[in-house]
């Protein structure tokens, strides 16, 4: 391991760098580039973060369900900008460097060559697929952390040795971060558990086995520790048990549709947001197949199933699911060149093809970016800042985002929500929807915001639609309509 990380000149490091932060200023709606990130769990997970500087914790007084290190990375961002995503634009572009950082190790690590060139290519595939869409996603922040625990495992799996005990620590460690983030992305860790423990036993080493348990076991309590005792201290502990672990597996992650559908489902979304990262994983495992030594296919095909099955075979799919599975790209990338291994005729200097590559990287992200629409507008032309300024003619206006996720307008509008079910979300839940229109029924909000795709207006006693908006959402055309209750108090009225 030593020997890989002395491939990191700083030369090279700042090459990865370099890469993240182009790729980042593109493709996440996250950057300053754009006038602000427009996608609904992003702005759910702001809005929370935003309430926690004021004392409110996740689960127990604002009503969001995935897991709480989303929420305090957001509570964290609010110190750099309460009113902007600027925040995460720096995590998920530290996030992306250590991403692409672990590609050109796990590459070269497969390969046994260190290529810089892969790295920006890599950037491509992934940032500017359709499964990027947005940014700001959990599978997005756990890209580094799948990515490093299968990195973990190249030692032991290639050199057919047990993990040290660093090893497993990290594994669990690792593991633990992303329990704490989404669940339902350690599909790969059960993969790297399965076959670490199948090779331990197939050579008897049982002691090792037990000690390597007990390692990724400490890692594990030592990520997830601290959030336990952050809610148990906060009186928010069973809230979060409820919400997040409950709540995801019993309610939200069930589905009427039979598991073999929500498989083939989730097949047609990774061959279609992710389609050059599946080429790559697929030409790459293929081709390894065929060699003398697969046990690296194997290993890493093991962790990919196991993966896909746990994103996909729960519940219809989201156009982001696939993106969890983008760090399974490096290792086929790796096993692609050991497979086509050959000296090259014409030899072209490394710092010509690192400069086209991190070139078409750009100019590949500009051009595929599902994202890249936005930036053409300004703040003043998007509903949420439209709105924003009607509502700010009244001091400590009180507003519902209604029926639908937290389109933004909270953030733009800069106050917090008073509700604990503050907008509804694909959880679904009776007392939710019941909630938010018992809100409604009081007369309590001085505004309300709904939407529509088929520009049907809400009927609310006490209210009147002082203002409606259109604008693109997931290439559909999505109405806005903002109202204020009758006998609010407005400034110059």
């Amino acid at each position: 391991m030593t020997k890989t990380r002395s491939q990191l000149s700083p030369e090279r490091s700042f090459f990865i760098f370099l890469t993240a932060v182009c790729t980042m200023l593109i493709c996440t709606k996250s950057s300053p580039l754009y006038p602000m990130n427009d996608w609904l769990d992003a702005n759910c997970y702001k809005t929370v973060g935003n309430a926690m500087l004021s004392g409110k914790m996740p689960y127990r007084d604002l009503f969001e369900h995935k897991g709480p290190l989303i929420y305090i990375l957001h509570a964290f961002t609010a110190y750099i900008s309460f009113d902007s995503f600027l925040g995460m634009f720096f995590i998920e572009t530290a996030a992306c460097f250590f991403f692409l950082r672990l590609t050109f190790l796990t590459v070269g690590r497969i390969s046994g060559k260190y290529h810089l060139w892969t790295v920006p290519l890599t950037a491509l595939a992934v940032y500017s697929s359709g499964a990027f869409c947005h940014g700001d996603s959990a599978e997005e922040l756990c890209l580094p952390l799948i990515l490093w625990g299968l990195y973990c495992v190249l030692g032991p799996v290639m050199e057919k040795r047990s993990l040290t005990r660093r090893e497993a620590f990290i594994i669990g460690f690792t593991a633990g971060i992303v329990l704490m983030t989404k669940f339902n992305l350690l599909g790969a860790f059960a993969g790297i558990i399965l076959v670490i423990s199948v090779m331990e036993i197939r050579r008897k080493a049982f002691r090792k086995l037990i000690y390597s348990a007990v390692y990724c076991i400490l890692g594990t309590a030592a990520s997830t520790l601290p959030f336990i005792l952050c809610f148990a201290k906060n009186g928010a502990l069973g809230s979060m048990l409820e919400v997040y672990f409950y709540d995801n597996i019993f309610i939200y992650g069930g589905s009427s549709s039979p598991v073999w559908m929500n498989i083939a489902d989730g097949y047609i979304f990774l061959i279609t947001f992710l389609p050059a990262g599946f080429a790559l994983i697929y030409l790459g495992t293929a081709f390894s197949l065929f060699r003398k030594k697969p046990l690296l296919p194997v290993y890493f095909g093991t962790s990919l199933l196991l993966s896909f099955l746990m994103i996909f075979a729960g519940h219809p799919s989201y156009q982001y699911y696939p993106l969890a599975l983008a760090a399974f790209v490096p290792p086929g990338i790796g096993m692609l060149i050991s497979s086509l291994s050959t000296e090259w005729k014409i030899r072209i200097p490394a710092a010509v093809t690192n400069i086209f590559t991190l070139t078409l990287c750009i100019t590949g992200c500009c051009l595929l970016s599902p994202n890249t629409y936005l930036m053409k507008y300004e703040r003043s032309e998007m509903p949420q800042y439209k709105f924003a300024e009607l509502i700010s003619a009244t001091p400590e206006a009180k507003l519902l985002n209604y029926g639908f996720l937290d389109g933004g307008f909270y953030l733009a509008a800069d106050t917090i929500p008073e509700y604990k079910y503050f907008c509804q979300n694909n959880t679904g839940l009776d007392e939710m929807i019941t909630a938010q229109k018992e809100y409604v029924e009081s007369g309590d909000p001085d505004y309300i915001v709904t939407r529509s795709y088929t520009r049907k207006k809400e009927d609310f006693p006490m209210y009147t639609c002082i203002a409606e908006a259109d604008f693109p959402y997931y290439k559909r055309l999505v109405t806005y309509y903002l109202y204020r209750r009758d006998g609010v108090t407005v400034r110059g009225s």
